[in-house]
C-alpha cells in the first residue's frame, strides 16, 4: 500500500505537491541545509546485538517517529552526559543530524546523527504533556497499522496485558509480553527488548521478588493510560517481526526511575 506524504520529513511545511511514497520526504529546502538539529521525545531505548542500544522517540515539529543512528551502532554511553541519563523516556532531547536515511518499507524513521554533537537535554515532559503526546501519537489496531508498510514504531493503546515472563534461551535472558490491544487483537509471546522493562524484571528476579509478573500487570492493568510500544525487527527470515520497546502508563509504571538505576543496583548490564 502506497502512502501520499505532504509534509517535508524534516521541517513539517506542506510539500508544493503530494508524493508517493513510504518513507518521508524532505522539501528542496531541507534537502540543500545540510545539518538538522531536531528536538525529540524519547519513547524507546531498546537492547541490541554486541551491547549496543536503539534509542528513538518523537520529533516535537513534524510529530513523526525517529530513529537516531550511528554508522557503527549506538552505545549505552549516548545516553549519558557523565554521571547522568539524558536519554530517557519521555525527556526532550536535542540531537543534530547529518541526514534521512530511510528504507522503504517499514523502516523510514531512521536519521543518521552527527557523531561532533553531544545529545542536550531540555526538560522531561510532565504528567499531562506525556498524555498529549500519547493522545496525538496512539492507535488502537497495531496489526491494521503495520499494513501501509510505512513506519516500524507504534505506540498502541493497550486493553490489558495477560501475561509477562522471562526465561532463558540459547544462554540468553529473554522476557515475553502477550497483551490484547484496545482493538481487541490478542497479541502473543512479544519479545521484549526495552532496557527499563528487562533491567527492572532483572533486579526483581535479584531480590528474590518472584511474583514480580502479577504486580506489573496489576498496576499496568489499572491504569486508565496504558500503552505498549512496538517496534519491528529489520527483516529476519521473511518477515518483520513485532518486539515491545516500552511499557508506558502515566504515572509512570517505574516510578520515573531508568534502566540505569536498575543496572547500578544490580551491578551489571544485560
Amino acid at each position: 500500500m502506497s502512502v501520499i506524504q505532504n509534509f517535508c520529513i524534516a521541517c513539517g511545511q506542506q510539500l508544493t505537491r503530494p508524493i508517493i511514497s513510504n518513507a518521508g520526504v524532505i522539501c528542496s529546502i531541507c534537502g540543500r541545509q545540510g545539518l538538522f538539529r531536531k528536538q525529540i521525545i524519547i519513547t524507546g531505548i531498546t537492547q541490541m546485538n554486541h551491547g549496543n542500544i536503539c534509542v528513538s522517540g518523537v520529533d516535537l515539529k513534524t510529530w513523526r517517529f525517529v530513529r537516531p543512528l550511528f554508522r557503527a551502532g549506538l552505545q549505552r554511553d549516548f545516553t549519558l552526559d557523565g554521571e547522568t541519563q539524558v536519554i530517557s523516556h519521555f525527556n526532550l532531547v536535542e540531537i543534530e543530524f547529518k541526514h534521512y536515511r530511510p528504507e522503504q518499507i517499514h523502516h523510514t524513521e531512521d536519521w543518521i546523527i552527527n557523531e561532533n554533537f553531544a545529545p542536550k537535554f531540555i526538560k522531561h515532559l510532565s504528567n499531562q504533556e506525556i498524555i498529549n503526546v500519547l493522545n496525538k501519537m496512539a492507535i488502537s489496531d497495531l496489526n491494521q497499522a503495520i499494513q501501509p508498510q510505512d513506519k516500524s514504531l507504534f505506540i498502541v493503546k493497550a486493553k490489558r496485558i495477560l501475561q509477562i515472563w522471562d526465561e532463558i534461551s540459547f544462554g540468553q535472558f529473554k522476557v515475553r509480553i502477550t497483551f490484547i490491544d484496545h482493538s481487541g487483537h490478542l497479541h502473543s509471546g512479544i519479545p521484549v527488548k526495552d532496557l527499563l522493562t528487562l533491567c527492572f524484571i532483572k533486579y526483581q528476579k535479584s531480590v528474590n521478588n518472584n511474583n514480580y509478573s502479577n504486580e506489573l500487570i496489576r498496576v499496568f492493568n489499572a491504569n486508565a493510560n496504558r500503552y505498549i510500544r512496538i517496534g519491528l525487527t529489520r527483516q529476519f527470515h521473511g518477515q518483520y517481526w513485532k518486539q515491545v520497546t516500552a511499557l508506558i502508563t502515566v504515572p509512570d509504571l517505574f516510578n520515573g526511575n531508568s534502566f540505569s538505576f536498575y543496572e547500578n543496583k544490580i551491578g551489571n548490564q544485560l
